[in-house]
């Protein structure tokens, strides 16, 4: 088929969809972390604070990879970064099944499938999806983002049972493969822009792109350099820092908090799914909530949400009450991730290094990540139960608010240009 400017079909449809699929089926390995917990107690004896460096490796490994993809993607395109990626990702996959020592645990999850396979699809797709929109950009970077909610929805359960089923080996073999035939297949529809294909972006046609992207893109472009000078970024990267590190305890633990007080691993696994299904439609409607109020007021909702949903987890001892704290928590976890491209496109304008920007936002969010998923099982390892984890996760996440409240107010500031406005 054939996209042409005036065409009925725009190609960006297609690239949204390659961008679901592939950011369900990249992320589904670390999504799932919580699930290999318990399986890796039983199986090896290790520690849980042992085990969860692994999903702190995966971060900080990925924080120069992030970098360099982003970096790499703005100057070469998306496209075959993420074909590596993605043999990575199945490599990774299928040798967890063959770990005999924890060391093994860590170099294939922590680096192969969680930082180095996951850096090109975790910076570049969120951008790439802006470049093609600029008609409804918080609706398609809202789809995207609860596809990639969905992954632990379907994933979370499906490695439970895989492993209960099949044992630990036979699981990641057949899943690896899988992973491997679908990551290579989407990735080789990607384009990083618009021009690869000849077009513009979808509703940029027949109409003023002032009516539709905010007065930044009226601006020079801003080179990396510059943009890194100016306050909103560092406020930005503060939020994704301390928003990943509180929910990343959550994350990398409720399984083992709700098995810890009592409830069935099948039921645990659950909790984890109820989270990722509830962020599902909390991402699609905080993307369109950002690009209509701007990332000031979205942010701040989504702070105080998710910092204030952690406490009922102090009282939850049954299935149905962890359930309850999963649908609120879902909400507004799924609120704190996910406007961030959207707010770049709208401070930067559309010509920055949107990628670059993202990749050092992310460093934020990856050493968040990173702390919050060791600190669980550190706090338990040292305490014997599971209250210092929520209490800190609570604790991280209020730190947020004041670099939330900080932003401009805005949903239009101009960073760049003959003037800077909205920068204090």
């Amino acid at each position: 088929m054939t996209f042409t400017r005036k065409s009925r079909f725009h190609y960006a449809w297609v690239i949204l969809t390659a961008a679901c699929v592939l950011s369900i089926v990249s992320r589904a390995d670390s999504a799932s972390f919580a699930v290999f917990i318990d399986p890796l107690v039983a199986k090896f004896g290790w520690k849980r604070g042992d085990i969860s460096f692994a999903y702190a490796l995966a971060f900080l490994a990925g924080m120069p990879a992030m970098v360099a993809m982003g970096w790499l993607g703005d100057h070469y395109g998306a496209r075959k970064l993420m074909i590596g990626a993605s043999f990575l990702i199945s490599a990774g996959t299928v040798l967890l099944g063959t770990i005999k020592e924890l060391w093994h645990f860590y170099l294939f999850y922590g680096l192969f499938v969680g930082s180095l396979g996951n850096a090109a699809f975790m910076v570049l797709l969120p951008v790439i999806v802006t470049r093609w929109f600029d008609r409804h950009m918080g609706v398609a970077l809202g789809i995207y983002w609860a596809a990639l909610g969905a992954g632990p929805v379907i994933f979370a359960p499906l490695f439970r049972w895989l492993i209960e089923t099949r044992g630990w080996e036979g699981a990641f073999t057949v899943i690896g493969i899988v992973f491997g035939v679908v990551l290579l297949a989407f990735s080789a529809l990607i384009r990083s822009s618009p021009h690869e294909k000849g077009l513009s972006a979808y509703g940029a046609e027949g109409s003023s792109r002032e009516q539709r992207i905010p007065a930044a893109s009226a601006a020079a472009p801003a080179r990396l350099r510059e943009v890194l000078t100016k306050r909103p970024v560092w406020l930005l990267t503060g939020v994704h820092h301390l928003g990943c590190a509180g929910h990343a305890i959550i994350l990398a633990h409720v399984v083992s908090m709700a098995t810890f007080r009592g409830v069935s691993g099948i039921e645990a696994a659950g909790v984890l799914s109820m989270i990722a299904g509830i962020s599902v439609f909390s991402r699609f409607a905080f993307c369109v909530l950002t690009e209509r109020l701007g990332g000031r007021a979205v942010l701040t909702m989504a702070v105080i949400g998710q910092s204030t949903s952690v406490l009922i987890l102090l009282f939850a001892n049954e299935a149905w009450m962890f359930y309850v704290f999963a649908v609120v928590f879902g909400i507004c976890y799924g609120g704190e991730m996910v406007g961030f491209p959207i707010i770049n496109r709208q401070l930067f304008g559309p010509t920055a290094p949107l990628s670059s920007i993202f990749s050092f936002e992310m460093l934020g969010a990856s050493t968040g990540m990173a702390l919050g998923g060791w600190l669980g099982g550190a706090l338990f390892d040292v305490s014997g139960d599971y209250t210092w984890a929520i209490l800190a996760s609570a604790a991280i996440g209020y730190l947020g608010l004041p670099l939330a409240l900080y932003l401009p107010r805005h949903r239009k500031s101009v960073v760049f240009g003959s003037k800077a406005v909205g920068t204090t």
